[in-house]
């Protein structure tokens, strides 16, 4: 298939549904994809887990998913550097992690640590904690206090923080009696809360004024129940008193670069934010595992190692490709599709998608006439299929947006075999969540296997096969192939190919067992047996 014009269409957030979910899909609903797969060759890849180089039993979601698939399976964690120093005995002498610690033992201080917990949360990075901790408290701080922000997972909505707090209490708090938690708060006040959420989140550990629950597991538990999520749970105090005071220090364990920039802007200007004649914290130091894309005041422990390869690596100068996605997504895309390096190719074009309310419209109206040009090499067209920021979080809305997703599948198919292209259709990630239908939530799960199709003109079922259990990260090399990419491609297959190997083997097993009997014979008769 070398020299094969391609589409890559993703139907991102659409999975195969599991058994125990609530049932979404329906052919009826999704007409054209259940057209194609009938004809065309057609199977289920992996999406989550060790299948696609995430840890067991990770979901895959919309960063991980690009990273894994650019990657080739090989991510790069970032937990790996830092136990690389923690191995070699030189995590003290990182010049951040000595300065964060030293700043809280000379000012006789706390030491205060922001943490992100979830289902994406690595054992690892629970065992730096840990590491982390004890080590302040080996060199004589006597106060350490923890900040919990719920919702490291890969699929928003969730409500699984309770588990892993109990497991920062086991892993971490258990060895270091130093260790308390004061806060709690969804992980929005980290990311994208309002500004001014963030400062009255802010003013709240500062004065210690504010809603405060020390049963925080049985707190959480309510906020649940109050249809309040990890991402989304109102910050509130473990404690009863002003937890952030002068001459502090703060390290932000941030293993995602997105994580703290406004947040630990306002912990470092204090005085732009507190009305004039307040009390505020000064001589604040703050530090962070790794650099804060948006905050490049905050000193750093460790840099973000680039994945050694990436799916633009070695496409060839004279392949175009183009992306369209939605302009909020569309920079992570390109920036992960070029393994994170500044220097872009002059042959990688991006369109983004500026009204996501109307994505799919826009997104069938793009790649009509971009496939109509008939210039580019490649397409990636990112379909999210279920969109939080203006979506309605009902199983119609779902329902609505799976068919909208349909008739792009359809433009796709239709423009792009006209004019040549192999048209290649899947999911990097599937949504598990909760979804109102009528008085009830249902579980939607599609978070294990997503589909996966080629059409076009010269494929069918009888001419070309799919590999059984492969995971969408192969499909990066089925695409670097069609570009010129000199690498293997066992996705997908030619049956024609694998009868004349299945053949040749026939006739290798005939050859040497005329060639033993030929052997035989002749030590017999050697012997005078015959």
């Amino acid at each position: 298939m070398t020299g094969r014009k391609s589409i890559l269409l993703l139907m991102n957030g659409f999975g195969m549904e599991v058994p125990k979910s609530f049932n979404v899909y329906t052919a009826a609903l999704m007409p054209s994809l259940a057209k194609l797969s009938n004809y065309y060759p057609f199977t289920s890849l992996f999406a989550s887990g060790t299948e696609v180089g995430l840890n067991k039993g990770q979901l895959s979601s919309f960063r991980a998913g690009y990273l894994a698939f650019s990657s080739n399976g090989n991510p790069n964690k970032k937990s790996n550097a830092v136990q690389a120093q923690i191995d070699d005995g030189t995590f003290f002498q990182n010049p951040v992690i000595a300065a964060s610690i030293t700043h809280a033992i000379q000012n006789q201080s706390r030491m205060h640590i922001l943490f992100s917990i979830g289902e994406r949360t690595e054992d690892a990075q629970l065992e730096q904690l840990k590491y982390f901790a004890q080590l302040c408290a080996k060199n004589g701080v006597k106060e350490i206090l923890l900040h919990v922000f719920l919702g490291d997972n890969s699929v928003k909505g969730m409500k699984v923080s309770n588990l892993w707090i109990k497991n920062l209490k086991y892993h971490v708090m258990n060895f270091v009696p130093e260790m308390r938690i004061v806060s709690i708060a969804g992980r929005k006040y980290l990311t994208d809360a309002p500004k001014d959420e963030k400062i009255a989140y802010y003013r709240m550990i500062v004065s210690g004024v504010g809603e405060v629950w020390a049963n925080y597991e049985e707190t959480i538990d309510k906020k649940y129940q109050g249809k309040e999520d990890d991402d989304t749970m109102g910050g509130f105090l473990a404690v009863r008193e002003n937890v952030l005071r002068a001459n502090d220090s703060v390290m932000n364990f941030n293993y995602d670069n997105a994580v703290g920039a406004e947040y630990l802007d306002i912990i470092q200007n204090p005085a732009e934010f507190f009305p004039a004649g307040g009390k505020i914290p000064l001589n604040v130091a703050t530090n962070s595992l790794f650099a804060i894309s948006d905050n490049a005041n905050v000193p750093y422990a460790f840099e973000s190692e680039l994945p050694q390869h990436f799916f633009f690596e070695n496409i060839p100068d004279d392949k175009k490709i183009l992306i369209l996605a939605d302009k909020d997504r569309i920079s992570y895309i390109s920036k992960s599709l070029n393994g994170f390096r500044d220097q872009f190719k002059a042959n990688i074009q991006i369109w983004p998608i500026e009204d996501k309310a109307k994505r799919f419209e826009l997104l069938s109206q793009y790649l009509s006439a971009y496939i109509n040009q008939d210039v580019y090499d490649l397409i990636i067209a990112d379909c999210d299929v279920f969109n939080e920021q203006v979506d309605q979080k009902t199983v119609e809305q779902l329902r609505k947006n799976m068919a909208a997703a349909d008739t792009v599948l359809n433009v796709a198919y239709t423009k792009g075999i006209e004019k040549g292209y192999t048209l290649y259709c899947t999911s990097f990630y599937g949504i598990k969540t909760k979804l109102f239908l009528t008085s009830t939530y249902e579980d939607i799960d599609f978070s294990q296997k997503t589909p996966f199709m080629v059409a076009g003109q010269d494929i069918n079922r009888t001419n070309t096969t799919l590999k059984i259990d492969g995971n969408f990260t192969e499909v990066a090399q089925v695409l670097q192939r069609n570009l010129g990419v000199e690498v293997d491609a066992p996705l997908v297959g030619g049956k024609t190919t694998q009868k004349k190997k299945k053949k040749m083997g026939l006739l290798i097993v005939v050859i040497l067992a005329i060639f033993a009997i030929f052997a035989a014979y002749v030590f017999l008769y050697t012997a005078g047996i015959i």
